[in-house]
């Protein structure tokens, strides 16, 4: 599942140029022997150029996410594939290291760490943390809490305050400000067509130098002298 979010009026997601972002919600079954796996990683782990957060239930197994579980060869080989596209994409896991995340009902497996979290870098500048610490829902999966930061409200544009403007300072400064009148260049022909390598190249132009524009005439402010 993709959803996307999208910040309140006036405000950009956590101080950065972007007004929204997208969250995949995966769950990922895989086979007896753990290697098919329902959702692949390029589904999981696409560039999309927006700020991307990916969650959910994924039955991977990876000393990455679980440094201290035993695994099969089989669960290495069919997992790793998932980590090293979320490396080459940019993403960094969210998950903070064994905390499990399954605490299975019934059987003797030990606890495993298959809920993931992973953010693009877009994202990862807005989350404030990773936590696992709520009561139990009676799901053999804990509930799981990631919570970022307040969106920032897009500054207003800047308008010239006239009113409080102080006329009787600034008007002699500005009537003592010469503004130079604007530079007219004339370009030669040959400069201009600088770096092609032939006249059959470039479209065919007069070989006489662009001519000098015509200066503008001098004309009152209409709007008079300061005062």
């Amino acid at each position: 599942m993709s959803l996307l979010w999208t910040s309140p009026p006036a405000s950009l997601f956590f101080g950065s140029c972007f007004l929204s972002f997208r969250v995949i919600n995966a769950y990922s079954t895989n086979s007896v022997d753990h290697r098919v796996h329902s959702v692949p990683p390029d589904v999981l782990f696409p560039d999309l150029g927006i700020p991307l957060l990916v969650v959910g239930d994924l039955n991977i197994y990876n000393p990455t996410s679980d440094p201290l579980r035993s695994f099969s060869s089989t669960e290495i080989s069919s997992s790793t594939p998932y980590f090293e596209m979320a490396v080459e994409a940019g993403f960094a896991l969210l998950n903070s290291p064994e905390e499990y995340t399954r605490f299975p009902l019934v059987g003797s497996a030990g606890p495993p760490v298959i809920d993931l979290a992973f953010a693009n870098p877009l994202f990862l500048p807005a989350v404030r943390s990773w936590e696992a610490s709520l009561r139990s829902t009676g799901s053999d999966h804990i509930p799981i809490t990631i919570t970022l930061a307040s969106p920032s409200p897009i500054p207003k544009p800047l308008h010239p305050r006239w009113a409080d403007t102080d006329w009787e300072t600034l008007t002699p400064i500005l009537k003592a400000c010469i503004v130079p009148p604007p530079l007219l260049y004339v370009i030669p022909h040959s400069s201009w067509m600088n770096g092609y390598p032939s006249r059959s190249v470039a479209s065919p132009l007069s070989s006489k130098s662009i001519p000098r524009c015509p200066d503008r005439p001098t004309t009152p402010n209409p709007g008079g002298p300061l005062t």
